[in-house]
C-alpha cells in the first residue's frame, strides 16, 4: 500500500506549503503527495491552498510547487477545489512532465466539471463519498481511480470501518478494476486496518501517525 501524505504532509499550519512538500520528497516511506488547487481570481494564477487564500497573503502557487515536485519521484494526487479550472490545471501538468504520474480528482459537485470524455493526459478520480453510489459513479464518469474513506466527523469513520468490515475494498476495487485510495488516516489504528485491506495507497497526515505504524502500514 502506498503511502499519501495528506496537503504535502500533514493538515495544520504548515499545509500544502514548499515546506511540506520538501519534507514529504525527503522521506522514502511517502510515495506521494496530496495537494489543493483552486483559482485565486478569474484569470487569476492558480494556486496551492485548501481555502480561500488570505487577502494580502500572497498564496503559493501550482507552478511554483511544481518546480520543486517535478524532479521528485513523487506521485501527484491533485484535488481540484472549484468547477471550471480542470483542463488548465491538466495543461499545467503536462506542461511540466508530470501528467504521467499525476491523478486530478474532487469531490463529485466539482469532479463533474471534469473533461471525462476527452482523451486523458492525466489520470481522473472522483471522490465517492457512500458505498452505494459506486457502482453508479463507475458507470456515469469511468474514472481511473476511485477514492473514498471518511471526513471530520467521528461517525463516518466509524461507518466506513464497519460497512467496508463486512464486504471488501479489495474485492470492489477488483470488481471495478480500478485502484482504491482512501483517507484521510489520523490515527495508528486505520492505517493498520487499511493495511490489511490491500488497497491501492492512503491518504494520511503523516505527523499523526507513530513511525511504528507507519513503518508496519508499508510492509
Amino acid at each position: 500500500m502506498k503511502l499519501i501524505a495528506h496537503r504535502g504532509w500533514c493538515e495544520g499550519a504548515e499545509e500544502n506549503t514548499l515546506a511540506a512538500f520538501a519534507r514529504a520528497a525527503g522521506d522514502p516511506r511517502i510515495a506521494g503527495v496530496e495537494l489543493d488547487v483552486r483559482r485565486v481570481s478569474d484569470g487569476g494564477p492558480l494556486v496551492v491552498s485548501h481555502d480561500p487564500p488570505v487577502r494580502g497573503r500572497a498564496p503559493l502557487t501550482l507552478d511554483d510547487t511544481l518546480s520543486l515536485l517535478a524532479p521528485t519521484p513523487l506521485d501527484l494526487l491533485v484535488e481540484i477545489k472549484e468547477a471550471g479550472i480542470a483542463e488548465d490545471v491538466i495543461a499545467t501538468l503536462a506542461a511540466r512532465g508530470v501528467a504521467d504520474r499525476a491523478l486530478v480528482f474532487a469531490f463529485a459537485p466539482v469532479a463533474r466539471s471534469f473533461p471525462w470524455s476527452a482523451p486523458r493526459q492525466v489520470r481522473l478520480g472522483i471522490i465517492v463519498e457512500y458505498p452505494w453510489q459506486i457502482g453508479r459513479t463507475v458507470a456515469q464518469h469511468a474514472p481511473d481511480v476511485l477514492l473514498t474513506g471518511w471526513d471530520a466527523r467521528a461517525w463516518t469513520r466509524a461507518a466506513f470501518r464497519a460497512w467496508w468490515s463486512l464486504f471488501s475494498l479489495e474485492a470492489m476495487g477488483q470488481r471495478h478494476r480500478l485502484p482504491v485510495v482512501v483517507g484521510v488516516v489520523q490515527r495508528d489504528a486505520d492505517l493498520q486496518w487499511l493495511t490489511r485491506q490491500h488497497i491501492h495507497a492512503a491518504v494520511a497526515d503523516i505527523d499523526r501517525l507513530s513511525p511504528c505504524a507507519v513503518r508496519e502500514g508499508l510492509d
